[in-house]
């Protein structure tokens, strides 16, 4: 029973780790294709020291994605920069004010502006990542979701449905 169980974790980390690293070798080749120089990744800080059992069960497989993504990137000379997360989805990346979040993931900022709370905090990442480095961004208006499902055999790109009636002529 013992060496089963064994061999079934051994098997469960195997696709694991393929799938990181078809995951890694995708973004990496996207990301190069699309000529990004420079990734900001936001990792949390302290999650295992200060929330023990609550959120910081895959921490060590985060770890080892960042990894992977680092080495990925970098054989496609990309610079990877890990920067801390917290705190980045309560404050607007546009005004810097406090957000309350709404339904469906949205936040809204006191000046009205309305924003994703993903995009919001991966816009902070950014910020803070090239604040970090001595550089200045300036956030894209739009911003557009890639969508595609990493498994062990290999990447699937999802075909984007075009929700705009006008677009549909035909």
């Amino acid at each position: 029973m013992r060496a089963e169980r064994r061999r079934l974790y051994d098997k469960r980390r195997r696709r694991r780790d393929q799938l990181f690293a078809n995951l890694a070798a995708h973004m990496a080749r996207e990301l190069a294709n699309r000529g990004v120089g420079v990734v900001f990744v936001g990792y949390p800080r302290n999650i295992a020291r200060d929330r023990a059992g609550k959120g910081n069960t895959n921490m060590w497989s985060y770890k080892e994605l960042i990894t992977r993504m680092s080495v990925s990137l970098e054989n496609y000379g990309i610079a990877a920069f890990a920067v801390p997360e917290d705190g980045t989805s309560r404050v607007c990346a546009e005004h810097n004010c406090e957000v309350v979040r709404g339904p469906r993931g949205l936040v809204r900022c006191e000046r009205g502006h309305i924003m994703h709370a993903d995009v919001n905090a991966a816009s902070n990442i950014l910020k803070r990542g090239a604040s970090a480095l001595g550089l200045t961004t300036k956030l894209p208006e739009r911003v557009r979701a890639l969508s595609f499902v990493p498994t062990p055999s290999g990447v699937i790109e999802r075909e984007r449905k075009n929700h705009n009636p006008a677009l549909k002529a035909g």
